[in-house]
C-alpha cells in the first residue's frame, strides 16, 4: 500500500478509515484491469482451445460428416444447443432497436448512464479518494445505476454473435472502468472518484436516443446532434481526465503537488485550450496533467476548427433554409433539381427578363444542400423574389413546406454535363413521380437529356397534358436545332434568338452587328387574336399583324372539332381564322404583342400611332387573356392538319404524288433496316460515290462513351414533309465501334452512309468531298466527361474546326504537277491552269460550311476572333453565332421559363425542330423504341401536307421572279404570289469578307432594303414544294474553281461523259448500300 503524506491527507487519517495512513486507487483501477484482461485472456484461449479441437476432429481418421451429424444430435448436446440459442434469440430480442422493447430499453439505460454522470458531478467538490463512515445516498444510487449496467453488459454479451468483439467495445471498456471500482467501495469503505466520468461517452448516443423519440426528422438536424454530442463528449472526458489528474498529483511526488480546482473549472481550460484562447488565469501544474495537456492541444484544435464552424453553420442555415414557406398571397414558383449557380442564374435571368413585363411570381428553390457562399450570394441579391429551402421533392413534408399543392408549377432543372446520362433522366422522373403521387394537380415542367426517357412519363400517374405538365429534351432539341441548319444555314442562330429574350441594347453601331442586335430583340409570344381576324385566311392575318401592327405571325394552334388540336404554322390559305384562336407572333416585347389581341377594324384601322392601341368597349371584338393559368391546355398533334379531308380539294392544285416509304406515324420517310456492313465505305468508295450538296457528320466517340442520340438529329433531315428529291445525303465519320451503338436507332432511315475512320484525319476528310457538301458538323460525345479544367471539354471539336478551317480541298485529282503550268503530270493529263488573273490561295484552307457544338460557351474564342470575343460579353454576339458556325446547349436554358409562361412554346418548337414530334410517335417509341413501316394510303400521305423550313436566295427561282426593293415588299408578296411565310435574312458580312460569310437578321424591319445577294429564311407550304426545286446549284466558294465534271468524275468516267452512270460504279455498290434512288 502507498503511504500518505498526513499534513495534506488528513480526510485519510480519520478513525473509521479501514485503510488509514494509506492510499488504495490501485484497488480500484487493478480491478478494473484484471477483470477485463482477464477475461480477454480467457476468451482468446477457449477460442484458441476450440479451433485445437475442430482441427483435431477433422483430422480423426475415419470421421465423416454422418459422425459429425450423429454426435450433433445426442440428446445432451441438442438440449444444450436448444437452450443457448433460446437465450441468445430472447437476448436479442429484447436489446435490439429493431423491437420497441430494444428501443424502451435504449431510453432506459441511457437515462442510467446519464444518472451515473450526474452522481459523478455531485461528487467531483469532494477529494479523489476519501474514506466512508457510512453508506450515503448517493452511493447506494451509484451501485443500483452500476448493477443495471452490468445487466445491460449480460444481455449485450449474451446477445453476441462474436464475444471477443463485445468484450473490446466501448461501451464494455467503460463498464470495466466504472462497474468494478464500486465494489470494492462497497468492501474497502473507501471512496473513489476514479474514471467516472467516462460515462460520458454515452453522449455519443445522443442522436439514436432522438432518432427512436422521434425528435430527428432531416439528415440537418441528425448531423448537428452527431456533431454537439462528439463536441461535449470531448469537453467533458477530458475536464474529467485533468481533473483526475491535477486532483491526485504525480505518484514520484509523493502527489504532492495536487491542486485544488473544481471540476467545472477544468470545463473552462478545456474550452479556453480548445479555441487557442489560453488565458492562463487556470492551468496544468503536475506533470502527467501538462502532459495530458500537449495530447490534447493537437487532437481538441481540430475538433473545435472543424465541428464547431459546422455547427454554427448548420444552426445559422437551420433558421434560414428549413422553415416554410408563407403564403404571401401572390403566386409562387418550386424550382429544384440540379441547383447551381450556373443553372439558376440562367434561369433567373430569363424569367425575370424585362420584356416580360411586371413578373410578380416567387421562386422557391429546393435543394437537399447548403448552399455555398457564391450561391448564397447571389440568393441574397434576388431576396425580393428568390427564397431557398433545404430539402428534398422527394420528401412529403419537404413538398408540404414548400406549399407545393399551391405552386404554380414545379420546374426541375437536370444536370447537362453529367457523366452518366441514364441516372440523370431517371432521378429527374423519380421526382416527377413523388410530386404526382403527393401534390397530383400540380403542373410539372422536367428537362431531361435522352428523347427515350420521355416515354417514361407516359406511364407516370397522373401526368396530364391538359394540366400543362411538359417535358423539355435537351439533346433532342439540340439535335434538332443542328439538324435543321444543314437543310437551312443560320436557322439555329435565329431560333435560338427567337426563343430565349437577349434584350441587346443598340450602342450606335453602324455594321452589320446593329441590323443583328436589333433581330436579338425579338421574341415569340402568344396572343389570342382578336375577333377582327376571324374569317381570314393566315396569309391575310400575317399581311395585316405586319403592316398595321409591326408583328410576324409566324402559326396559330388551329381546332378541328371540339378536342383536336394541332399548331400550324403558316397554313394553306383554305384554312381560316376561328374565333380565339391562338396566334404565335414574334415581337419585341409583351406590350407588343398585346396588341393582335386587342385590335379592333372599326376602331383601330386608321390610327397612326399603333402604341395607342388599346381594348376598345366595340360589342364585336372581345379580347382573351393569353395568360398560361388561364389557358386550358391540350396535347395538340403538331404541325399536322387535324383533319385529312379538308385538304382534298387543296390538293388537286399541288404536283402528283410521289412514290415514298412513310413510317406508321407518317412524319418521316422510312425505309428497310439493313446491317451497318452494307452502308459503310472505304475511301475508295466514298470518293467515287457522287457527293454534293451532302451533309457530313463528324463523330467524336468510342465503345465506352455515353451516346449522342443520332436518331435526334435524323428526324427533322428525313421529315416527311420533305419530298425525296429534297433528301440530302448523310455521311458519318467516325468511330465503327461508336457508330454500331448508335446504327439500330437510326438504319430505318434512307441515304445514310458511314466511312470508318477520324474526323482528324484529312485523307478522310478529302474522301467525303467537304468542298461540295452542304455542311459539316462536328459532335463530340467526350464533351460530357469531366476534365479538371472545362476549357477541355471540347477540345476534340475545337481540334477538328482547326483542322477543317486549314485543310485545303480541291475539286481537282491529287496531281504531281511541275511548277510550269500546263506541263503534263506524271499521271498523263495536263495539270490545271489557272486564271492569268487569279488572286493567290489563301492562306487558310477551303471554306467549308461548319457547324459545332461547344459545351463551354467560352471556348467559342477558338472558333471566332479571339480579338472580338475579348470585347463581347455573350456568345450570341460573337461573329461564330451570329453566322450560325456554333451552337451549344445553354443556348436551351431559356425554354424552361418560356414554358412556364407559354405553355404552347414546346408545340411551336417540335413543329419547327424536331420534324414530327408527336404523341403518336412518342406512344409508338415507348412501346417497342423502333419506327415501324406505315401502311401508305391518302390519309398517310396527307399528313405530309404540313410547312418546311427554307432558305430561298433573291437571285434565284422563284424569288428572282418578284420586283422587291424592301423587306416589306418581298413579304407582301411573298404571301401574295407565292404563299410563302418570310421571317429573316441572311446577308453576307461588310467587305473584305474573303469567306463569304452571312450573319442572321432576325424578322427585319420592312423599311430595310434589301441587297441582290441576301437570301430568306421562310416557311414554304407542302404544296409549294416544287418552287424548291426550280433553286440554281448552291454558290460555290469563291477560292475555288468552278466544278470541273471532267476531272472530278475521271476516275471512273470518260473525261466528257460527266458523272459516273450507276453502272460504272463497282458491282452492287448502291444496290448494297441502300433501296434507294441516286443519292444527292
Amino acid at each position: 500500500m502507498m503511504k500518505l503524506n498526513t499534513s495534506r491527507d488528513p480526510h485519510l487519517l480519520l478513525p473509521h478509515c479501514v485503510y488509514r495512513g494509506h492510499r488504495v486507487w490501485w484497488m480500484h483501477l487493478g480491478s478494473s484491469l484484471a477483470i477485463s484482461l482477464g477475461g480477454l485472456l480467457l476468451l482468446l484461449v477457449f477460442r484458441a482451445f476450440s479451433w485445437h479441437l475442430n482441427k483435431v476432429d477433422a483430422a480423426r481418421p475415419g470421421w465423416t460428416d454422418k459422425d459429425e451429424r450423429r454426435m450433433s444430435v445426442t440428446p445432451t448436446v441438442s438440449i444444450r444447443f436448444n437452450l443457448s440459442s433460446a437465450l441468445k434469440e430472447w437476448a436479442v430480442g429484447v436489446i435490439s432497436a429493431q423491437h420497441v422493447s430494444g428501443q424502451i430499453l435504449m431510453v432506459i439505460f441511457f437515462c442510467f448512464n446519464t444518472g451515473s454522470f450526474v452522481l459523478y458531478l455531485l461528487e467531483t467538490p469532494k477529494p479523489v479518494e476519501y474514506c466512508m463512515k457510512d453508506y450515503d445516498a448517493a452511493f447506494l444510487i451509484d451501485l443500483a445505476f452500476n448493477v443495471v449496467h452490468l445487466l445491460h453488459f449480460g444481455l449485450r454479451f449474451l446477445a453476441a454473435q462474436d464475444p471477443l468483439e463485445v468484450w473490446i467495445e466501448k461501451k464494455t471498456l467503460v463498464d470495466f472502468l466504472t462497474i468494478p471500482p464500486c465494489f470494492v467501495m462497497l468492501y474497502t469503505r473507501r471512496a473513489w472518484l476514479g474514471l467516472r466520468f467516462l460515462r460520458a461517452l454515452n453522449i455519443l448516443e445522443l442522436s439514436l436516443i432522438f432518432q427512436i423519440l422521434g425528435l430527428l426528422k432531416n439528415n440537418t438536424s441528425l448531423k448537428m446532434s452527431r456533431l454537439i454530442a462528439i463536441l461535449f463528449t470531448t469537453l467533458l472526458t477530458s475536464a474529467g481526465f485533468i481533473h483526475l489528474l491535477e486532483s491526485t498529483g504525480d505518484p514520484w511526488r509523493d502527489f504532492s503537488n495536487r491542486t485544488r480546482h473544481s471540476y467545472f473549472e477544468y470545463i473552462y481550460l478545456v474550452i479556453v485550450t480548445m479555441s487557442t484562447v489560453g488565458y492562463g488565469d487556470v492551468y496544468a501544474s503536475t506533470t502527467l496533467g501538462r502532459l495530458y495537456v500537449s495530447v490534447f492541444i493537437a487532437i481538441g484544435l481540430g475538433l473545435f476548427a472543424a465541428y464547431v464552424p459546422e455547427v454554427v453553420g448548420i444552426i445559422i442555415n437551420r433558421e434560414r433554409f428549413g422553415g416554410i414557406y408563407r403564403d404571401e398571397g401572390k403566386l409562387h414558383v418550386v424550382v429544384c433539381g440540379h441547383i447551381t449557380l450556373a443553372s439558376v442564374s440562367s434561369f433567373m435571368r430569363e424569367f425575370f427578363h424585362e420584356d416580360r413585363g411586371v413578373v410578380n411570381i416567387r421562386v422557391v428553390f429546393l435543394g437537399n444542400f447548403c448552399p455555398d457562399q457564391e450561391l448564397e450570394a447571389f440568393f441574397n441579391r434576388w431576396f425580393m423574389n428568390v427564397l431557398f429551402y433545404q430539402g428534398s421533392v422527394l420528401k412529403r413534408t419537404d413538398q408540404e413546406r414548400v406549399r407545393m399543392r399551391k405552386a404554380s408549377a414545379c420546374l426541375i432543372l437536370c444536370d447537362r454535363y453529367g457523366a452518366d446520362q441514364h441516372h440523370e433522366d431517371v432521378t429527374n422522373l423519380m421526382r416527377v413521380i413523388s410530386i404526382k403521387q403527393h401534390c397530383p394537380n400540380t403542373r410539372v415542367i422536367v428537362q431531361m437529356l435522352k428523347h427515350n426517357s420521355k416515354a417514361y412519363l407516359q406511364n407516370v400517374s397522373n401526368w396530364e397534358w391538359s394540366n400543362g405538365d411538359d417535358v423539355i429534351c435537351l439533346a433532342e432539341l439540340k439535335l434538332g436545332f443542328m439538324a435543321q441548319s444543314c437543310l437551312v444555314p443560320g436557322l439555329s442562330t435565329l431560333l435560338s434568338n427567337l426563343f430565349s429574350m437577349q434584350g441587346a441594347e443598340q450602342d450606335g453601331d453602324q455594321s452589320w452587328r446593329s441590323l443583328y442586335k436589333e433581330g436579338m430583340n425579338k421574341e415569340i409570344y402568344t396572343e389570342y387574336l382578336s375577333n377582327s381576324f376571324t374569317g381570314f385566311s393566315f396569309a391575310q392575318a400575317a399581311k395585316l399583324c405586319f403592316l398595321r401592327l409591326h408583328l410576324i405571325l409566324i402559326g396559330i394552334e388551329y381546332q378541328s372539332g371540339t378536342e383536336e388540336f394541332c399548331v400550324l404554322v403558316n397554313p394553306p390559305s383554305h384554312i381560316r381564322i376561328k374565333p380565339k384562336t391562338l396566334g404565335f407572333l414574334i415581337a419585341s416585347d409583351a406590350a407588343d404583342a398585346h396588341r393582335a389581341n386587342y385590335y379592333c377594324a372599326y376602331c383601330h384601322s386608321d390610327m397612326e400611332d399603333i402604341s395607342g392601341i388599346k381594348p376598345c368597349k366595340c360589342e364585336n371584338v372581345t379580347t382573351a387573356s393569353s395568360s398560361l393559368l388561364s389557358l386550358s391546355i391540350r396535347q395538340p398533334s403538331l404541325g399536322v392538319l387535324p383533319s385529312w379531308q379538308e385538304t382534298q380539294s387543296h390538293g388537286s392544285d399541288c404536283e402528283e404524288e410521289e412514290d415514298v416509304s412513310l413510317d406508321s406515324t407518317g412524319m418521316f420517310h422510312w425505309c428497310s433496316p439493313v446491317p451497318l456492313e452494307e452502308v459503310s465505305l472505304s475511301r475508295e468508295r466514298a470518293s467515287i460515290l457522287p457527293l454534293n450538296q451532302h451533309v457530313v457528320v463528324c463523330l467524336f466517340g468510342d465503345a465506352s462513351s455515353s451516346l449522342l442520340g443520332l436518331s435526334d438529329f435524323m428526324m427533322p433531315l428525313r421529315a416527311s414533309s420533305h419530298t425525296t428529291p429534297e433528301l440530302k445525303t448523310v455521311v458519318f465519320l467516325g468511330d465503327p465501334e461508336y457508330f454500331r451503338r448508335e446504327w439500330p436507332s437510326i438504319q430505318y432511315f434512307p441515304k445514310i452512309y458511314f466511312l470508318p475512320g477520324s474526323p482528324l484525319c484529312t485523307a478522310d476528310l478529302r474522301a467525303l468531298r467537304l468542298e461540295s457538301c452542304a455542311m459539316c458538323v462536328v459532335l463530340s460525345s467526350f464533351s460530357h466527361r469531366e476534365h479538371a479544367e472545362s476549357s477541355m471539354q471540347d477540345k476534340e471539336t475545337i481540334l477538328a474546326c482547326v483542322n477543317l478551317v486549314h485543310t485545303r480541298f480541291s475539286r481537282e485529282p491529287p496531281a504531281r504537277a511541275t511548277s510550269l503550268l500546263g506541263r503534263r503530270s506524271s499521271y498523263g493529263y495536263p495539270g490545271p491552269r489557272l486564271p492569268e488573273e487569279s488572286p493567290p490561295p489563301p492562306r487558310k484552307g477551303t471554306i467549308i460550311p461548319l457547324l459545332v457544338e461547344l459545351v463551354n460557351t467560352n471556348n467559342v474564342q477558338f472558333v471566332s476572333d479571339v480579338e472580338e470575343y475579348k470585347n463581347l460579353d455573350s456568345m450570341y454576339l460573337t461573329q461564330a453565332f451570329a453566322v450560325g458556325s456554333v451552337f451549344s446547349m445553354d443556348l436551351l436554358d431559356s425554354l424552361m421559363a418560356a414554358t412556364y409562361f407559354n405553355a404552347n412554346v414546346p408545340n411551336l418548337i417540335n413543329t419547327l425542330v424536331t420534324g414530327g414530334d408527336t404523341p403518336a410517335l412518342e406512344a409508338q417509341l415507348a412501346e417497342d423504341n423502333r419506327l415501324r413501316e406505315g401502311d401508305m394510303s391518302s390519309q398517310l400521305n396527307t399528313l405530309r401536307q404540313r410547312s418546311k423550313l427554307a432558305q430561298l436566295a433573291l437571285e434565284e427561282e422563284p424569288l428572282s421572279s418578284l420586283r422587291c426593293s424592301t423587306y416589306k415588299d418581298l413579304f407582301v408578296q411573298t404571301l401574295d404570289k407565292l404563299e410563302i411565310l418570310c421571317f429573316g435574312l441572311y446577308r453576307l458580312l461588310e467587305p473584305p469578307n474573303p469567306s463569304m460569310k452571312r450573319f442572321v437578321i432576325t424578322t427585319p424591319p420592312g423599311d430595310l432594303p434589301l441587297d441582290p445577294g441576301d437570301r430568306v429564311f421562310c416557311s414554304v407550304p407542302f404544296h409549294q414544294s416544287h418552287l424548291l426545286l426550280k433553286r440554281a446549284p448552291s454558290w460555290t466558294p469563291p477560292s475555288m474553281p468552278p466544278p470541273r465534271h471532267r476531272q472530278v468524275w475521271g476516275a471512273c468516267g470518260s473525261e466528257d461523259s460527266g458523272p459516273p452512270s450507276l453502272a460504272s460504279l463497282p458491282e452492287n455498290f448502291f444496290t448494297r448500300v441502300r433501296n434507294n434512288s441516286q443519292p444527292y
